[in-house]
């Protein structure tokens, strides 16, 4: 349990997060709660935070912020999370986003620093009072006071986030953690950035909480030479560039703050609100929610809910073509991942990890590039999919497209995470006897495209189609070749290469 303001135990093994913006606090209210119902009798309540406006009511600013959203559990497309009737998860494997930060550099660099300054060095504080709802900035100054030690560095909060999400996963997933042999660790797997390995960490000591399994940790490097043998591989594909996007996203940022920037400036004209301001401050809103547990440039009386929908286009269009299917590479990026994965779960062309290992349960943690290069791999949130038309003709930049399947927000949040199960069914309940799998993505299933036919229980994918989809989408998706590489590893090792890991004891 958590003394902290971060999240308290209640009755029925529920989490509840209170939550206020400003003065207005609503611990209780239900309203804008979140509830991780796919975990099995156990449910993380988010109440976070959310205004309850009349008009507003069942929209939650904190689920439309991309990359930088606390953890939700996705919508998915209406699959129940639970297992279905008359089936067993035998095995599963997990890719996972680091939880939440203070900010990472880029967004640190381009937009909160410099609107955090421009404020300090506003001669004229006073003239916020002219807007009502701006008035706080005349005593408020940037959570974020020392660069060196929070830029890219993990928060209480996102520390208390993984080790919640460790327990959860240590109860749905408990039959596979008591399945590992006696004497054998169950090994986790992190980049090597601080922020990923200790949101592993945390998530162990979550986990750990609630299996008397050994656990122990491998930490893989980032480094260029790596390949795809790697839990970053945008850091060592060569045809990966970082800017991706940038010119795209800013075509849209122009239309969306067109609105706000005049209705600020027509108030506090002094001090000249820009395009930049304006994404700095909905980019405060998320980032004082992980670290304040609460922030003012959250109310619907500053943006409104069609302002918050463009601040979350304008990241879907960016990280479609920087990381997301308007990269032709991404999905390349994805499949030593996928191929790893289905021989992990003894659907691939080796057998799970190929050694006497009995570990069913795999779990990875790395950066909000790589859950996308997955969901990518496994043809997931891809718009062009069933009509066939070019990706990018679905993400114009003069409007915004309501009906896309690209919704970076219900992949991206911090502790964002994309996974597989092995089912085994039976036919005594009436369910299809056999081997399945199916995708998680943030607690939502979402089924396979062709060749999986959505004809197992839950619209799962059958093990002999699934061996085909991986077959065939390694096929179309080679790592080396998209990228460029003559160096490094073409396959993931590490899965059966866990000589180097170390036990939380070993890690402290």
């Amino acid at each position: 349990m958590f003394a902290s303001s971060l999240y308290a135990l209640a009755t029925a093994a529920t989490l509840v997060r209170a939550s206020a913006i400003g003065s207005r606090s609503y611990a209780g209210d239900a309203v804008a709660a979140n509830r991780l119902s796919a975990y099995d009798g156990v449910e993380l309540v988010h109440v976070r935070r959310q205004v309850p406006d009349a008009d507003t009511i069942h929209f939650n600013v904190l689920h439309h912020l991309s990359g930088i959203a606390p953890y939700f559990d996705s919508p998915g497309v209406g699959l129940q999370p639970q297992v279905p009737t008359g089936c067993s998860v035998e095995g599963a494997s997990y890719l996972l986003r680091h939880g939440d930060i203070y900010a990472n550099d880029f967004d640190y660099e381009s937009y909160l620093e410099p609107f955090g300054s421009k404020v300090a060095n506003y001669s004229s504080k006073t003239d916020f009072a002219n807007f009502a709802p701006l008035s706080f900035l005349q005593s408020w100054s940037t959570p974020i006071t020392n660069e060196t030690e929070q830029v890219e560095k993990l928060t209480p909060t996102g520390a208390a986030d993984a080790q919640a999400l460790g327990r959860l996963f240590a109860k749905r997933y408990a039959s596979l953690l008591a399945s590992t042999s006696e004497g054998e660790n169950v090994t986790l797997w992190a980049a090597s950035s601080d922020r990923s390995t200790q949101t592993a960490q945390n998530f162990i000591q979550g986990l750990g909480s609630n299996t008397t399994t050994s656990l122990a940790l491998q930490i893989i490097q980032e480094e260029e030479d790596q390949g795809a043998d790697t839990l970053t591989p945008h850091e060592s594909c060569d045809t990966y560039e970082g800017g991706s996007g940038s010119e795209q996203s800013a075509a849209w940022r122009k239309v969306f703050t067109a609105a706000p920037i005049a209705r600020f400036n027509a108030a506090v004209p002094g001090f000249n609100f820009t395009e930049t301001d304006i994404v700095a401050m909905m980019e405060f809103c998320g980032y004082e929610m992980v670290i304040n547990n609460s922030s003012n440039f959250c109310s619907f009386d500053i943006f409104t809910p069609e302002e918050w929908l463009g601040f979350e286009y304008m990241n879907d269009i960016m990280y479609n073509y920087n990381i997301g299917y308007g990269f032709t590479a991404s999905p390349a990026l994805g499949t030593p991942w996928l191929s790893a994965t289905a021989s992990a779960l003894g659907l691939g062309n080796g057998t799970i990890n190929e050694t006497t290992s009995t570990q069913s349960l795999f779990l990875s943690f790395s950066h909000r590039e790589e859950p996308a290069f997955i969901a990518s791999a496994l043809g997931l949130f891809n718009d062009s999919g069933v009509t066939g038309a070019p990706i990018n003709e679905s993400l114009p930049t003069d409007r915004i497209n309501y009906d896309r399947a690209w919704r970076t927000s219900r992949l991206l949040p911090f502790l964002g995470h994309v996974g597989l199960e092995r089912l085994t069914c039976t036919n005594e309940t009436g369910a299809q006897e056999g081997t399945y799998v199916r995708a998680i993505v943030n607690g939502a299933p979402i089924p396979l495209p062709s060749p999986c036919n959505q004809d197992g229980p839950g619209d799962s994918c059958s093990g002999a189609d699934f061996q085909t989809f991986v077959q065939t989408r390694s096929e179309m998706y080679d790592f080396a070749t998209a990228c460029a590489n003559t160096e490094g590893e073409d396959d993931i090792s590490f899965f059966s290469n866990i000589t180097t890991a170390m036990t939380p004891q070993q890690l402290q």
